[in-house]
């Protein structure tokens, strides 16, 4: 128990160490997306102002999440659908933190779309996101790109069907779901509206959704930093910088 004790807070402590080292990039103001109970630790940066966005009130939240009755949420600013960012002006913010949010999204090429649309120029997208190969999604296939530009824009109808397939191999691969159980499950989920992972990715899987989006879709961004998963940790994270206009490149 003493063992794998040390290995979870190693982790943690990798992964905090990145997080901490990216912060430079954030300056002014900004939102975070779906703090819950792990809100980034702004000691230090150049922050004038931070509001916090969810979908739901916190006492909505811990209906939604039993497994957080302990923890201690962030209050939430903001109630919005952290893929629209609709209650934002266009060219508004300075930042937008998402820290293990875009596999949630059920359309991430749709919300990377609409977080740039929220940045002013300069403005800059700061992601964490887990690496499927070491948490409970390890027995999921990662997401190819040719399903997420089959998410991208769906109309409600084909979302549906989308959600159903996604909540069907959530409840098969993670939840452990077998026979006439797994429909059942993906029903369940569904109908509250439960968060999953709806996608997967490792870093260099995620790398090609952004060139992907920058080259072909010519959103206007660039990758100003990035951290690949470390020895023993769960997570990596990227850095977009919103450019004037036009696809951005990478820098490095």
């Amino acid at each position: 128990m003493f063992e794998r004790l040390k290995e979870i807070l190693h982790r943690v402590f990798k992964n905090e160490t990145l997080r901490k080292s990216l912060r430079k990039y954030l300056r002014g103001d900004g939102i975070e997306i779906g703090a819950l109970h792990r809100p980034l630790p702004l000691d230090g940066s150049r922050i004038t102002r931070i509001r916090y966005v969810d979908r739901m009130s916190p006492e909505d939240l811990r209906k939604q999440y039993p497994e957080l009755h302990r923890e201690k949420l962030v209050p939430v600013d903001v109630i919005d659908d952290g893929e629209r960012l609709s209650t934002f002006a266009d060219g508004s913010l300075d930042f937008i933190i998402a820290n293990h949010f875009i596999e949630h999204a059920r359309d991430p090429i749709g919300t990377i779309r609409n977080w740039l649309a929220k940045l002013r120029p300069g403005g800059v997208v700061y992601l964490a996101a887990p690496d499927a190969r070491y948490t409970f999604d390890s027995g999921r296939p990662l997401t190819s790109l040719d399903h997420l530009r089959g998410d991208y824009g769906a109309d409600e109808a084909r979302r549906s069907e989308l959600d159903h397939e996604h909540y069907l191999e959530y409840a098969r691969l993670v939840d452990k779901k077998e026979g006439d159980e797994i429909e059942a499950h993906a029903r369940h989920l569904s109908g509250i509206d439960y968060s999953i992972h709806f996608h997967t990715f490792d870093s260099r899987s995620f790398r090609d959704l952004l060139d992907y989006v920058r080259d072909e879709l010519h959103l206007p961004f660039e990758i100003r930093d990035f951290a690949d998963t470390p020895p023993k940790g769960m997570e990596f994270l990227f850095i977009l910088s919103k450019t004037a206009s036009g696809a951005g490149k990478y820098s490095s």
